[in-house]
């Protein structure tokens, strides 16, 4: 009886043999052991080839976009300024009331200025001397109710003495339109005194 305790099957070599001799199987090739190698040796590059040539194309897109960055003028640069320049209307009441404003910038915008409103147009008055204050004006007074008198027939800006001509051109400037008349007499409740009419836009 074999000491071998599970039954005899074809891989026995005899009824006396102590062991099973086991399973016969085909040498395994020489070449096989060398797969493991090969592919590592060919994989690896291939890896390390496809990593380099991605970080290399975005390394070469990022230094595009700075290059395109860079190359783009930055805004308020001479260009800009005049096409800002130009492309403002010239007949504009804008522009007419820019070209008339003092190129010396002397206007002193702590004067005191007082704002008529002439017309039928509720509020106006209010409205203008808050235009003013945006424009830089500090001392700006609104009259109340609506002024009776029949002069000016159009928007007005009066100034009580010469000197007062660069703030009160700065006035008309920033309301976009008005006439610069010099009166002490119309101009006693301040420095300057701007009495509005139909023909103001606001």
């Amino acid at each position: 009886m074999s000491r071998y305790d599970y039954p005899d099957d074809e891989f026995d070599a005899d009824d006396d043999a102590p062991v099973p001799v086991g399973v016969h199987r085909a040498q395994v090739p020489a070449w096989r052991s060398w797969i493991p190698l090969l592919a590592i040796l060919i994989i690896v590059p291939l890896l390390a080839w496809g990593a380099v040539g991605l970080l290399g194309r975005h390394a070469t897109g990022a230094g595009g976009q700075s290059t395109a960055t860079a190359a783009a003028p930055a805004p308020g640069g001479a260009d800009d300024q005049d096409t800002q320049t130009g492309g403002q209307e010239q007949g504009s009441p804008e522009a007419t009331a820019q070209a008339t404003a003092d190129p010396a910038g002397n206007a002193d915008f702590t004067t005191g200025v007082t704002v008529h409103n002439g017309t039928d147009t509720s509020g106006l008055a209010t409205r203008t001397g808050e235009k003013l204050n945006n424009a830089g004006f500090t001392s700006v007074t609104v009259s109340q109710g609506v002024y009776d008198l029949e002069e000016p027939a159009s928007t007005t800006v009066y100034y009580a003495s010469e000197d007062l001509v660069p703030t009160a051109q700065a006035v008309a400037a920033a309301l976009g339109a008005g006439e610069i008349v010099e009166s002490a007499e119309e101009a006693q409740s301040n420095p300057i005194v701007v009495v509005l009419r139909n023909d103001y836009q606001e």
